[in-house]
């Protein structure tokens, strides 16, 4: 599902720049893109800039979410970003396609929603959001004929070849949300232009006062969470003082009660 013009274009700006900035890229100049190491192929371990709670805490996205959950009552995620630029000779391994899930789907839970806020216009084959809609229709069928072997199945790096792979297009601003049961990755970037996105994700929340007291710890100290931690060029914790936070911001990060 792609919702457009959800972020304006000066919060998308100030994400934009921040993003840049940590990766060392001039956007005007090419040669200073391919700063970042290569085995995070465009995973930005950026979590805490100003603006990137702006985008998080911003009532259109809070909108988006809280309609179709069919709830006002959410908690935010504190997630990462994304700089991918195109694929270049002498760097090869940078920006090739993939195709994966992010947790098993052989797992027998109800799917959530996982969200990528645009921060670059997303043309034909600049390196946005690709998924496979038909294994995801047929999931059950295509899990027992693919995962005969369960330890051969890496759903991390599923590494499937589909004919029918499908690229979505969207502008800066527009969000795009999906299951976490549909099979999905970023496209090989093609382009003259480096793919931007952060992505984020509001969901009814965990009222537990240890999560809600591990979620604030999180702001207040500027760090990733425990699994992310440890990832090349990442800043831990990130310089400065926490993020200010709106009344809304508050409630999403679970300090103020819904």
């Amino acid at each position: 599902m792609v919702i457009g013009n959800v972020i304006p274009p000066n919060l998308v700006a100030g994400a934009v720049r921040d993003i840049a900035a940590f990766v060392g890229a001039d956007l005007g100049d090419p040669r200073t893109w391919y700063n970042g190491p290569p085995v995070l192929d465009g995973v930005v371990p950026m979590h805490h800039a100003q603006s990137l709670w702006d985008i998080r805490q911003h009532q259109n996205l809070y909108e988006v979410f809280s309609e179709y959950f069919g709830t006002g009552k959410l908690m935010l995620d504190i997630n990462r970003c994304m700089f991918r630029p195109p694929v270049h000779p002498l760097h090869p391994t940078r920006s090739r396609g993939d195709i994966h899930w992010d947790v098993d789907p052989r797992a027998d839970v109800e799917a959530t929603l996982q969200a990528v806020v645009l921060l670059s216009p997303i043309g034909p084959n600049r390196g946005g959001f690709q998924c496979i809609p038909a294994i995801y229709r047929t999931l059950d069928t295509w899990l027992e004929e693919n995962c005969t072997n369960d330890i051969d199945f890496d759903f991390r790096h599923a590494g499937i070849i589909h004919p029918e792979t499908l690229q979505v297009e969207g502008n800066a601003g527009d969000i795009i949300l999906w299951s976490t049961k549909l099979p999905h990755g970023s496209a090989t970037n093609l382009s003259n232009q480096p793919r931007m996105a952060m992505f984020v994700t509001l969901q009814p929340p965990d009222d537990s006062p240890e999560h809600r007291d591990w979620m604030r710890e999180l702001w207040i100290t500027r760090r990733a969470p425990e699994c992310w931690r440890g990832l090349p060029g990442q800043l831990d914790p990130e310089p400065g003082p926490p993020a200010e936070l709106t009344v809304l911001g508050r409630k999403l990060l679970g300090i103020l009660p819904w």
